[in-house]
């Protein structure tokens, strides 16, 4: 955590929700120039700067407590001061500094570019969430179609029906860490609890073995500490290369535009789309997004299909 957030960290609610309302503005309006970024012909999701400060505005949101849902509409307005505005855009900027997109051709981390051709994985983190992630769940299941949900432990122990409901329906389950906690700049005993507790605790909830994590926010690769973590775990990494933004965006019709944008980007029209199972809208978005790839006749696999088939092995989702 970079000096100046934790000097934004304020303990009285008032400063704490000027923090949020600014944040929440900044956030929108980083999302309005990433959806015209999309559009260039020069645009690749892992060099974008202002890609990772979306995310990074998501960090500072729920590092300051607050859910990123509660507020669906922001206006520059309601941040009275101009240069506290300006502040939590610098401290947002700073926590951007920490999140990278490895290439490729980086051991132990795999990305949506290295997909074989029109194969593409969809993923759901943060969850499980009750009703939400069923019906999910039921809407893939009832299409033939495997998906990914990255797991939070905690939320797996609160919703345990629910993570055995996506288990049974033979959905593929990857580690999200124990509580969405940054990693980019950890202790050992943080990475400790966050990776291999979280691990031990998920694998005996669900009576599984997990392979493959995602970092929360995507925070820590630069990190050779949580690298180590991740790889003494036997874990690989997951990242994407479409985001679907549906932590802030709750308009399907919108979410759906940007992945559509987001998945012609891709070099062999394959990858990985993130979506967030806890999100209402992401039920509706993510339907008509399976729909979508299935009218396009498209590979649709989880995240272990494609690492097994990469692997050599034979896998049923690929054509």
């Amino acid at each position: 955590m970079t000096v100046i957030y934790s000097i934004l960290l304020l303990s009285f609610s008032a400063m704490a929700t000027s923090n949020y309302d600014a944040a929440h503005v900044y956030a929108d309006l980083l999302i309005q120039k990433f959806d015209k970024e999309i559009q260039t012909s020069d645009f690749k999701l892992e060099t974008s700067n202002t890609y990772k400060k979306i995310l990074a505005s998501r960090e500072f949101i729920e590092g300051l407590g607050f859910d990123p849902n509660l507020k669906n509409e922001t206006s520059l307005i309601e941040v009275l001061d101009s240069n506290h505005y300006v502040r939590i855009c610098n401290a947002i900027d700073s926590i951007s500094k920490n999140i990278i997109f490895p290439s490729s051709t980086s051991d132990g981390n795999v990305t949506g570019n290295q997909f074989p051709k029109n194969t593409w994985s969809l993923t759901f983190d943060d969850g499980p969430r009750g009703a939400r992630t069923k019906k999910i769940v039921d809407n893939l299941y009832s299409r033939g179609i495997r998906a990914t949900f990255f797991m939070l432990t905690s939320e797996a122990k609160k919703y345990v029906e629910t993570a055995k409901y996506v288990l049974d329906a033979n959905m593929d389950i990857g580690l999200h860490s124990y509580t969405h906690k940054s990693l980019a700049n950890p202790s050992d005993a943080r990475l400790n609890y966050e990776i291999t507790q979280a691990k031990v605790d998920l694998e005996k909830l669900l009576n599984i073995k997990t392979t493959i994590f995602r970092l929360p926010y995507g925070a820590g690769m630069r990190n050779s500490k949580t690298r180590d973590f991740i790889t003494k775990n036997e874990l690989v990494h997951i990242f994407w290369n479409v985001d679907t933004l549906d932590w802030k965006d709750k308009v399907p019709a919108s979410v759906f535009k940007r992945a559509k944008l987001l998945m012609a980007k891709s070099p062999k029209n394959s990858g990985v789309i993130l979506f967030h199972d806890i999100q209402a809208p992401t039920v509706e978005t993510s339907e008509i997004l399976m729909d979508y790839l299935l009218e396009k006749d498209l590979n649709i696999c989880t995240v272990q299909e494609v690492i097994d088939h990469t692997n050599g092995n034979t896998v049923d989702c690929i054509k």
